[in-house]
């Protein structure tokens, strides 16, 4: 099957959308003197409502559709899928 560019910009947002997710949660643990340690804290309820902010306006200004609700849940577990992932990458050791 083909990948429509509808697809793919859904994918790619979806994919930065996670990223933007656990860079922020490290912020902020890092603002109240935490290290951003262990397993990755979001869940994929709080995925979907990351994608429910940010990708039905950017594909209004885009001039797109609106997203379906398939799409919706793709997104959402793209999103967790790319913030657990670069969690992983930056994970930083507990303090004792």
């Amino acid at each position: 099957m083909q990948t429509t560019a509808r697809q793919r910009f859904i994918e790619q947002s979806a994919t930065t959308l996670g990223q933007a997710w656990a860079k922020r949660w490290r912020q902020d643990l890092h603002r109240e003197g935490r290290p951003a340690a262990g397993g990755w804290p979001g869940t994929l309820r709080e995925a979907r409502t990351q994608v429910e902010i940010a990708l039905p306006g950017e594909m209004l200004h885009r001039k797109m559709p609106a997203i379906t609700g398939v799409e919706r849940e793709l997104a959402a577990r793209t999103a967790y899928a790319s913030a657990r992932n670069e969690w992983r990458r930056h994970i930083e050791p507990e303090t004792p």
